[in-house]
């Protein structure tokens, strides 16, 4: 017995309520999960490494910047205080990891201007390999009169701070040519932006005015994204201003000792450029979005080494106000980090271009949160000698904030089985939750049917299959033949649980025996199952439940399985997949190769079979990323807000949640106790709140229809 019930894959267990669960794998044994965790490794996760530099708190933290030192080690630095520029208690802090170490050291303070804040700090080193720091030193608390302060350092390997060899103000001094660009560059833009359309001439003439006071152009460039250091040395340090609402770069040619403003970037809010250099040596900038709509990030690029840039204009990448970071890797690729959306930050995106940023193949997400669940921003990156990518960045979530560190191969962002979800294989947005509803039980009884043909008739839920052993099956299927929008599949059924309310096998008993309990009816357990029927009956019967709806007319979208049975045994799931394709019809697999799932797996010391692992990798029809019930609640709202709180939980990828409406009547409270449970599921996704979360949580609801037709078309 014990050999048949190691074959159990892991997900069966999702299927099941949880009293089946205790009754039937109470005679599991457990695999370890250090051994789970090897299956994990082997999937390709171990490119990728996360943690935090230290614990979360309450503090704020925010904007860092990291740099690789000659002797492997990494040293990053950020600020942190109680506020930004309105708390004069914000200081820059920094820590190491020790080359081949795990483990940040503690932070450390690496500068600290009494009764002023100290932001956005830079790292980089120059041609001598002395260390610089540059930052931000805001005065009277105002972004507009900060002083860009800097610091070198020659002797910095040792445990703590850096020993400081120079500290400096950064003045620089832009001249009348800067007035010049700007007034000549907004006459360039396009004066139909929407957001300007008014008052543009106002917004850009007082632009112009206060550019011709050299005090004000003086003060306020701040620095946030690393420089570029070309060939020669020279050194291109990106800057912007909240004042005027532009950028430009600060140009030394020797080692930073001294430093001289190029000419504006001009645009309408483009600030935080990012800068690259082009094979055929030109520079490019990368830009936050800060003015007007759409929300994209902007670019400009520069044939004169940094001195002179073309006027901005926006890309075709969304960017919702945050910076971006952009780098050239050793093969010659460029790397991109930014928040992929128009809106919010709750989204850390990574693409890999292979032309020079004409188009950006590849991506994947750092982290994906619901809005209101995180916020992820302000990325650094570098690659260090030994190929591994680097990334440092704001990590402000409901229990604390930090900065998060992760590092990954290149190669990483590309890996075709993990950076994309089967939705994306199906030609779904990247990045988004894709759910596929679904109504299990049709057939059952009367009510279940009336509860199924009002979510399909008014559009609300089309996904449901039915149960062609139960008496009321046909009836559903002759409905469903008449209504072409319905996704109508088969609810592979070889149970019959409750207590009044039975049903038997299609195919003659005498055929079947191991199917059949003393009462002549389907076994009460997914257990007395797997224990009594062998292979060959389970195929016979499921074969006869799906020729029995094709019989009727109607050819199922889907197959799934009623209490999870046919997941119960090794054999159970090979039958399983193996008519699934031969009927070209798809079942509800999941993809195993997910490392997340194994996780799971080894979290819950679920037992993994190997054999079960290369059936699901071998299927040759659409697999889910996921799978989950509708949750239970003592009340209606709280089960629509156990709903609620189990979507905003759910990774990217097509989920198939699954719910057992039925309206409710005295007849139905005699087959099942969990008639209420399926009362609320009969009204909860007509719901007007539920519509309104799955717009306002920009979730797409699919078919297992348009998932086999978007399978077919790729």
């Amino acid at each position: 017995m014990n050999k048949i019930f190691k074959l159990f894959p892991i997900w069966f267990f999702s299927f099941l309520q949880i009293s089946l669960f205790i009754e039937c794998f109470s005679l599991l044994p457990l695999i370890s999960r250090a051994q789970s965790m090897s299956n994990v490794r082997k999937t390709g996760a171990s490119l990728f490494q996360s943690e935090f530099i230290f614990p979360l708190q309450g503090m704020h933290v925010h904007s860092s910047s990291v740099v690789e030192l000659p002797n492997g080690d990494l040293l990053c630095c950020w600020f942190e205080g109680s506020g930004e520029r309105t708390a004069n208690d914000v200081q820059i802090k920094g820590a190491r990891l020790q080359k081949g170490q795990s483990r940040w050291s503690e932070p450390f303070v690496m500068a600290d201007t009494p009764r002023n804040p100290d932001c956005n700090p830079v790292l980089f080193l120059d041609s001598k390999n002395r260390l610089h720091l540059t930052w931000v030193v805001v005065v009277a608390n105002r972004w507009q009169t900060s002083l860009l302060k800097t610091r070198i350092s020659s002797d910095y390997l040792n445990d703590g701070p850096p020993k400081w060899d120079w500290q400096d103000v950064i003045l620089l001094k832009p001249g009348n040519e800067f007035v010049e660009t700007l007034e000549k560059g907004f006459k360039e833009l396009d004066p139909a932006c929407s957001i300007w359309s008014e008052y543009a001439v106002q917004y850009e003439r007082m632009i112009v005015e206060a550019a011709k006071d050299p005090e004000k152009r003086e003060v306020g460039w701040m620095g946030r994204i690393q420089p570029l250091i070309l060939e020669k040395g020279r050194i291109l340090l990106p800057l912007y201003s909240d004042g005027y609402n532009v950028s430009l770069v600060a140009i030394s040619n020797d080692n930073g000792d001294t430093w001289t403003p190029s000419l504006p970037i001009v645009g309408r809010g483009n600030i935080q450029p990012a800068l690259l250099q082009k094979q055929d040596g030109t520079i490019v900038a990368y830009m936050r979005n800060n003015g007007d709509k759409p929300e994209r990030i902007i670019f400009s690029s520069s044939d004169d080494n940094g001195y002179t840039w073309s006027i901005s204009k926006k890309t075709n990448i969304p960017n919702p106000g945050s910076s971006v970071e952009v780098i050239s890797l050793n093969d010659g690729h460029w790397l991109m980090v930014y928040n992929d959306l128009e809106e919010g930050r709750n989204r850390l995106a990574v693409s890999l271009s292979d032309d020079e940023g004409a188009s950006w193949k590849w991506m994947r997400y750092l982290e994906y949160e619901p809005k209101g669940k995180g916020s992820f921003s302000y990325p650094t990156a570098i690659q260090t000698r030994d190929g591994q990518v680097h990334i440092t960045y704001s990590c402000h979530v409901p229990n604390g904030k930090s900065i998060k560190h992760v590092s990954f191969l290149p190669s990483w962002v590309k890996e075709p089985d993990l950076g994309n979800t089967n939705a994306e294989k199906l030609g779904f947005p990247k990045g988004k939750k894709v759910l596929l509803m679904h109504m299990d039980d049709l057939g059952m009884c009367e009510e279940a049917n009336d509860a199924g043909k009002y979510y399909i008739e008014n559009n609300y839920i089309l996904s449901g299959s039915v149960m062609m052993p139960c008496e009321y099956a046909e009836p559903f299927v002759q409905w469903a033949k008449n209504v072409p929008k319905a996704d109508v599949g088969v609810h592979l059924t070889l149970t019959s649980e409750w207590k009044t309310w039975r049903w038997r096998p299609l195919v003659d008993p005498e055929k079947v025996p191991g199917l059949i309990d003393s009462e002549g009816k389907m076994w009460r357990s997914v257990k007395d199952v797997v224990m009594n029927a062998t292979p060959k009956e389970v195929e016979m019967e499921v074969r006869a439940q799906i020729d029995k709806m094709l019989a009727l007319g109607y050819t199922p979208t889907h197959i799934d399985t009623h209490m999870g049975t046919l997941y119960g045994s090794q054999e159970f799931l090979r039958a399983f997949l193996k008519i699934a394709e031969e009927y070209k019809i798809p079942a509800n697999a999941i993809d195993i190769s997910n490392p997340k799932v194994l996780a799971f797996a080894s979290a819950e010391g679920y037992p993994i079979n190997n054999e079960v692992i290369n059936m699901l990798n071998n299927y040759k029809l659409p697999k889910l990323d996921n799978f989950a019930s509708v949750p239970k609640g003592n009340s209606y709202e709280e089960k629509k807000a156990n709903f609620f709180k189990l979507v905003n939980t759910l990774d990217p990828g097509i989920t198939e949640i699954i719910f057992h409406p039925s309206f409710e009547s005295e007849n139905l409270k005699t087959i099942t106790g969990s008639w209420q449970q399926r009362v609320w599921e009969a009204k909860m996704f007509a719901d007007p709140e539920v519509i309104r979360f799955f717009k306002e949580n920009d979730i797409i609801l699919t078919t297992w229809r348009e998932v086999m037709e978007r399978f077919e078309r790729k």
